[in-house]
């Protein structure tokens, strides 16, 4: 064998890694549950496990934290292809339920023009039902305009027109930021 020769090493399986089953399991006793879910009693790990190679199945673990612990008689490879359906499932609902916030800056020294422009983007954001955060920030001898800066603030939310104020324009280190939503549909 050379040493140098490196295996090719299989993909370890996140989800299958994080269960303990079959002879990882050493608890004295558990509580079983057959392939249905239906509760076969408390019975020795070995015996459980005895069951399950009978069954032609594997024996996992389902909870560590209850006294006895549970475990259940399945077809191992079905349960992870279930665990992993479930796992991408509720990663879809979070991205579906995650609010998106789309950020326009501009400067004190935003021209009218460019001004439209940014408010007709900012329209479109939330036409598409997205917030927007609105944000002015100051360079250097800037800073001793901020009135400028809030003037600015002020004529880009006119511009907007129907819209909700969730912050207020405020000064936040060296620049104003404010946020903007929508307006719900059954207002």
């Amino acid at each position: 064998i050379n040493p140098n020769f490196k295996s090719a090493r299989r993909y370890e399986d996140p989800v299958r890694a994080g269960l303990e089953c079959n002879e990882q399991i050493r608890y004295p006793e558990v509580r079983l549950l057959d392939a249905e879910g239906n509760s076969l009693g408390v019975l020795n790990s070995k015996a459980a496990l005895k069951m399950a190679r009978d069954q032609g199945l594997d024996l996992v673990e389902i909870t560590a934290e209850a006294k006895p612990p549970v475990v259940k008689i399945v077809d191992i490879g079905k349960h992870v292809y279930n665990l992993k359906r479930a796992r991408k499932e509720q990663e879809k609902k979070a991205r579906e339920n995650a609010t998106v916030v789309k950020e326009i800056q501009l400067r004190p020294v935003t021209d009218k023009h460019d001004l439209d422009i940014k408010i007709n983007q900012a329209k479109k954001f939330l036409s598409d039902s997205i917030k927007v955060r609105v944000v002015i920030k100051f360079k250097g001898r800037e800073m001793n305009f901020t009135d400028k800066g809030y003037n600015i603030m002020n004529s880009f939310l006119e511009g907007i027109g129907e819209c909700r104020i969730e912050k207020s324009p405020s000064m936040d280190g060296k620049a104003i930021s404010a946020i903007i939503a929508p307006l719900s549909k059954n207002q």
